[in-house]
C-alpha cells in the first residue's frame, strides 16, 4: 500500500506541474514582456535576502522607475520588504503573469523551470547571482557524483538559460567556468551583498539598531559564531564551552565585555533543540535575524567552520577563526587545505583557547592580505550592485540600440 500511495502522489504531482505549465503557456499568449520589470526570488522563494535583495535596494534608490516584484512562498516573513516592492505568492495567478512578463529575472539559487512554470522568452534576461563567492567546500560539477541525477539535470538546464553570472574574485570566476556548466558572460565587479562592507557609515546604524532590539551594551565586543549545516541534524559539532572561551576573548579585546552572536544555518530552524548551545548568559541566538551580512559587518570577530562566510568576512580585515571538531567526518572535498588558509583552525576547545591566547594580529593581517590577493585575486570594490544595474540598463529592450 505504501508503494501504491507513493506512485499516486508522484502522479498527482506530475499532473499539477503539467497543468501549471499549460496555464503558463496560455498566459504567455496574452502577456507581453514589460521593459524595466524585475522579478526576484531568493533561496527557493523562502527569504528576502542575499544578492537579489541588495540589487533590489540599489535599484529602488537609483532607478525608481523600474518595477520591482518579489516572489515568496506562503508564510514567509515580509516585515523587511520595502513598501515599494510588489509581493506575489509563488504559483499564484499573479505569479504566472509576472514570470511571463518580467524583463529581468533575478535569483541566487538553481531554478527548475518546469517546476516553477517558467519558460524563458527571447526578450527576457535571466541573472543567476548565486549565494556565495569564493568557496572552501566543493560544489556543482566538482561533486556531481553526490548531487543526484535530478539536480545535475536541473543545474545544466538552469545554466543554459542564464544570461549573466557574477564574480568578486579571480578564484570564483575560475570556479564558475570549471564547475557550473556555464559558458556565458560573467560580470567581474563583485557581489552585491558584499557592497555593504565598503559602507562604513551603515555599520554604526546597524549596530545601534541591533543594540536596541536585543539589549546589547554599546561597548560590548561582538563575536559572531556561524557554523555551517550538517545533514546529520546533530548539534554536537556546534558545541563550544563558552565559559572557557569568553574570558580569553575578553582578555584578547583588552578587558571589554564580549557578546556571542549564535547564527545557525536556517535549515536548523524548528528542527533542532539549540538550547544546549546557549550555555552562557552572554550568548544571544541570532539565527532568525534577517541579514547575515549585517551581522558580519558589526562583528569584531567571526568563528565559523566550513562556511564561505569566512571569505566574505576577510574583506573587513578582522579576526576570523575556524572551529571544526569533525574535519575528517565532514569532508566533502575542499578547494583549499586548511593550512593554506590564513584563518587558524581549532579542532577542540583547548586549541581554540590557545589560538585566542596566542593570536598575532599583525601576522594574521599580513597572511590575510597575501591570501586575498594571491590566491583569491579579490576584485571587490563596493560597486557590484551599481555594475549590475548598468548591465541591466544597457541590455534592456527599452535601451537605444
Amino acid at each position: 500500500m505504501k508503494r501504491v500511495g507513493s506512485v499516486i502522489a508522484w502522479g498527482l504531482n506530475r499532473a499539477v506541474k503539467l497543468f501549471g505549465n499549460l496555464l503558463s503557456m496560455l498566459v504567455r499568449m496574452f502577456v507581453d514582456v514589460k521593459p524595466g520589470m524585475v522579478l526576484c526570488w531568493a533561496y527557493n522563494y523562502k527569504q528576502y535576502g542575499c544578492n537579489p535583495r541588495y540589487l533590489t535596494e540599489y535599484l529602488l534608490e537609483h532607478h525608481p522607475d523600474m518595477e520591482i516584484v518579489w516572489v515568496f512562498r506562503r508564510g514567509v516573513d515580509l516585515s523587511q520588504v520595502d513598501s515599494r516592492i510588489r509581493c506575489v505568492r509563488f504559483r499564484s495567478w499573479e505569479y504566472l503573469k509576472m514570470v511571463a512578463s518580467a524583463e529581468f529575472l533575478v535569483t541566487n539559487s538553481r531554478t527548475d523551470s518546469w517546476h516553477v512554470y517558467w519558460h524563458k522568452r527571447p526578450e527576457q534576461k535571466y541573472l543567476m547571482l548565486w549565494h556565495g563567492g569564493a568557496a572552501l567546500k566543493q560544489v556543482e560539477r566538482d561533486v556531481e557524483d553526490r548531487l543526484g541525477y535530478s539536480y545535475v539535470k536541473k543545474a545544466k538546464r538552469d545554466s543554459r538559460m542564464c544570461d549573466l553570472m557574477i564574480s568578486g574574485c579571480r578564484a570564483n570566476t575560475e570556479l564558475i567556468r570549471r564547475s557550473f556548466w556555464y559558458s556565458g558572460e560573467i560580470l567581474e565587479r563583485g557581489i552585491p551583498r558584499n557592497d555593504m562592507f565598503f559602507k562604513k557609515e551603515l555599520h554604526h546604524s546597524v549596530r545601534q539598531n541591533i543594540n536596541r532590539q536585543y539589549g546589547i551594551a554599546p561597548d560590548s565586543r561582538i563575536v559572531l559564531y556561524a557554523p555551517t549545516f550538517r545533514h546529520s541534524g546533530s548539534i554536537e559539532p556546534y558545541r563550544i564551552d563558552w565559559h572557557a572561551v569568553i574570558p580569553r576573548l575578553e582578555k584578547m579585546f583588552g578587558g571589554d565585555n564580549v557578546t556571542i552572536f549564535l547564527r545557525l544555518h536556517p535549515n536548523l530552524i524548528g528542527k533542532a533543540d539549540t538550547r544546549p548551545l546557549m550555555n552562557h548568559p552572554s550568548v544571544v541566538d541570532m539565527t532568525r535575524y534577517h541579514d547575515m551580512q549585517e551581522l558580519l559587518c558589526i562583528s569584531d570577530m567571526l568563528i565559523t567552520d566550513y562556511s564561505s562566510s569566512m571569505f566574505d568576512y576577510a574583506m573587513l580585515r578582522r579576526p576570523c577563526l575556524l572551529y571544526a571538531t569533525d574535519v575528517e567526518e565532514y569532508d566533502r572535498g575542499y578547494y583549499y587545505n586548511f593550512n593554506e588558509l590564513p584563518f587558524p583552525l581549532a579542532r577542540n576547545v583547548e586549541q581554540l583557547v590557545a589560538i585566542i591566547d596566542e593570536f598575532d594580529s599583525e601576522k594574521y593581517k599580513s597572511d590575510l592580505d597575501a591570501f586575498l590577493q594571491n590566491r583569491l585575486g579579490l576584485m571587490e570594490r563596493g560597486v557590484a550592485a551599481k555594475a549590475l544595474a548598468e548591465w541591466m540598463m544597457s541590455h534592456s529592450i527599452a535601451s537605444p540600440k
